[in-house]
């Protein structure tokens, strides 16, 4: 299977049996490639999607156990203050682990026992650090739907300078922004009414060049460039070509069917030793019929949910489906 992936893609794969990963590597398409191939083969042999499920499995009896558990948001509380809190994990619990900042998640690996410890230590640092996740698996954010009542659409969003990442400063208040039928006269374009405001972080990525590459029916549409998605602060998927940015035809997507919203977010910069303030790609259902779905994962509407590199987003019914990478992402990739 592993060479079979290598010929199509073109892509290196290597199985670490030990720690019960995939890396892939080579450029940017192919890895994604590659990485939906792994996927396919992942869900064929009845494994969990990547970072959706508990224990990695790769069907080989081993004393050895390596256990995925999703991070976002919180990678610096599992790391702390010059790496002091995974060395402590490490210490304490004689496991390995390893924060992939990249795609949002720790690898925790060793004996079993030692697997289990460490890895209800870290989901109580993660507890401990998130009043409001409900579920860090469906990596969703603090609980704001972004508005309560949505309303104008914000059109004067513009990317926060380098200088804008400093220490981290407490967040602004949510603005509920205008409701009724003054949003409706106001919160309009070409004449329609938008369902969608955005939340007051609102901020466009100021380096990354994050891209959606098209897959139909598991093939990449090579007559389609990338869509580049960096440029705004959102985007809007849906059916009704005057308002959305990414038109989604299948007839089983609503007009206004899902919006990809990058807000600022705090994360652990370890090279500076603290906290600082980056843009972080999100996905929102806007109360679909038919629904929205990351790696298989069916979104409640009106939630935020992280977006992390090299995840699949699909619409409604619609065989088409979408991979997020960064522009620059021609190295290694873990799944």
């Amino acid at each position: 299977m592993v060479t079979q992936i290598q010929r199509e893609t073109g892509a290196r794969v290597r199985v670490d049996r030990a720690r019960g990963e995939c890396v892939v590597s080579g450029s940017a398409e192919q890895v994604v490639l590659a990485g939906v191939a792994v996927r396919d083969a992942m869900r064929a042999g009845g494994a969990p999607p990547p970072f959706f499920g508990g224990a990695a499995s790769n069907g080989i009896k081993s004393d050895m156990r390596s256990e995925t558990i999703p991070c976002a948001g919180f990678e610096g509380r599992i790391i702390g203050r010059g790496g002091e809190t995974i060395k402590r994990l490490r210490s304490e619990h004689g496991a390995r682990v390893d924060v992939d900042a990249a795609n949002g998640a720790c690898v925790v690996s060793g004996s079993a026992d030692a697997v289990t410890a460490a890895s209800a230590a870290i989901r109580a640092l993660i507890e401990q650090g998130d009043a409001g996740h409900k579920d860090a698996r469906k990596r969703e954010d603090d609980g704001d739907d972004g508005g309560g009542t949505y309303g104008p659409r914000g059109d004067d969003a513009l990317a926060p300078s380098t200088a804008d990442l400093v220490p981290a400063v407490p967040p602004e208040a949510p603005n509920f922004g205008l409701s009724g039928a003054l949003a409706k006269e106001t919160n309009t374009v070409n004449g329609v009414v938008l369902v969608y405001t955005e939340p007051v972080d609102k901020a466009p990525p100021p380096t990354t060049k994050y891209r959606l590459y098209v897959f139909k029916d598991g093939k990449l549409l090579n007559d389609a460039e990338p869509l580049r998605v960096h440029r705004q602060s959102f985007y809007l998927f849906g059916r009704d070509r005057l308002v959305a940015d990414v038109p989604t035809d299948h007839p089983s997507c609503s007009k206004q069917h899902a919006v990809l919203q990058y807000r600022l977010r705090e994360r652990f910069d370890e090279e500076k030793g603290l906290e600082v303030l980056d843009s972080t790609p999100y996905l929102m259902d806007l109360e679909t019929t038919n629904g929205t779905f990351i790696n298989g994962e069916k979104l409640e509407p009106r939630r935020y949910y992280q977006l992390l590199q090299k995840d699949c987003v699909k619409f409604g019914a619609s065989t088409r489906e979408y991979v997020l990478l960064a522009e620059d992402a021609a190295g290694a990739g873990r799944r």
